[in-house]
């Protein structure tokens, strides 16, 4: 039975290290040599935007574990689009410098190429070589996924330029879903990994970019990633089977208030309120036949904002299939991976329904 441990916060000035203590009490940070801290740090997005693990988060983080670890310590992540820039704008770079942590953007690292679903996937040497990894996901919608947690967020192992290409080849739900399983499968393979989820700002409805900031309080931990994303998922309202990567990694688990060290029901820990993606509309009022037989029609396709657009072309570079060229997408070439939705900057990629 795995342990799920969480508090409620107001904000990042006032965590404390109650759950973190519980979290790492059946970890020996002694035995370790390297620990990696992976952040979800998606773009140069500042932190008041909600799509980025906030540096207070990390900072906290890192303050305890350099508070009761001896040895080397690093920072990587792979954003969709130059990582240097997001490390910078996220704040995370700031704190990185502060605490004297080495911070990798993980396409600069080498590679350990391995096999994931009959695909060559380079996994960066930084994460191979750690002996913990301390997994530090954001609380936030996806409109591919329908929910983006602990098990998504090691989606950012993989080097920035081959996440879109990887889209292109599992492009719908299902397919993705067993990629992340089966790349999570293999990081977490004889390697320790602690996650640390920041849920005391979220976001709702288009993520993981391109929804609005929540205020949702939760600080969320565990020694097993997927039992986090099972009490993140119902926190915001899912059936915890609604996310695929739940119901493929589905684990036993129990509830515990950190700041009491006591065991909760569900019915003691109320689901709130929180938008979810405009991709999820057609599963909440039609049975699954039905959707099956429409989905190719009226799957909502991503359509340019003119209004908010800025012309940085990053939609153009980010489409796995060359589906967008000067500034238009070719909707029969559209493969709904969303990764421009995801990726641009400027919110203005809309998703559409259209009868083809």
């Amino acid at each position: 039975m795995e342990k799920v441990f969480y508090v409620i916060r107001e904000d990042y000035d006032s965590l404390d290290n109650n759950i973190l203590d519980l979290t790492f009490k059946s970890c020996n940070l002694e035995e370790f040599d390297k620990i990696l801290i992976k952040p979800n740090i998606l773009g140069p997005y500042p932190p008041e935007r909600a799509v980025t693990t906030h540096p207070k988060f990390l900072e906290w983080v890192i303050k305890y574990l350099q508070n009761n670890f001896d040895g080397e310590i690093v920072v990587g992540e792979s954003s969709g689009y130059s990582t240097r820039k997001s490390f910078r704008v996220s704040g995370i770079e700031d704190v990185c410098i502060k605490y004297g942590i080495e911070y990798i953007p993980f396409e600069k690292d080498e590679h350990v190429k391995t096999k994931i679903l009959d695909r060559e996937v380079p996994i960066p040497k930084t994460v191979v070589e750690s002996d913990l990894i301390i997994n530090l996901p954001k609380l936030k919608t996806h409109v591919l996924m329908k929910f983006t947690g602990a098990v998504k967020n090691l989606y950012g192992c993989v080097p920035g330029g081959l996440k879109p290409k990887l889209h292109g080849h599992f492009p719908k739900e299902e397919d993705f879903a067993k990629l992340l399983v089966e790349l999570y499968k293999f990081i977490t393979k004889d390697r320790k990994i602690i996650t640390i989820m920041d849920g005391i700002w979220g976001m709702e409805g288009n993520g993981p970019s391109n929804g609005k900031p929540k205020h949702s309080k939760i600080v969320i931990s565990s020694t097993n990633p997927v039992a986090v994303d099972l009490l993140a998922s119902y926190y915001i309202g899912y059936r915890m089977d609604d996310i695929l990567t739940n119901r493929l990694l589905k684990v036993d688990f129990e509830v515990i208030d950190a700041d009491k060290n006591e065991k909760k029901s569900f019915n003691e820990i109320k689901p709130i309120k929180f938008k979810k993606p405009d991709t999820v509309f057609l599963n909440s009022i039609l049975p699954p036949q039905i959707i099956k037989i429409i989905f190719n029609i009226m799957t909502p396709k991503p359509k340019i904002n003119r209004s908010n657009c800025l012309k940085c072309r990053i939609c153009e570079k980010v489409c796995p299939v060359n589906a967008i060229t000067d500034l238009k997408i070719d909707r029969k070439k559209c493969i709904n991976c969303y990764c421009c939705h995801e990726m641009c900057p400027y919110n203005a990629i809309d998703l559409k329904r259209f009868i083809l």
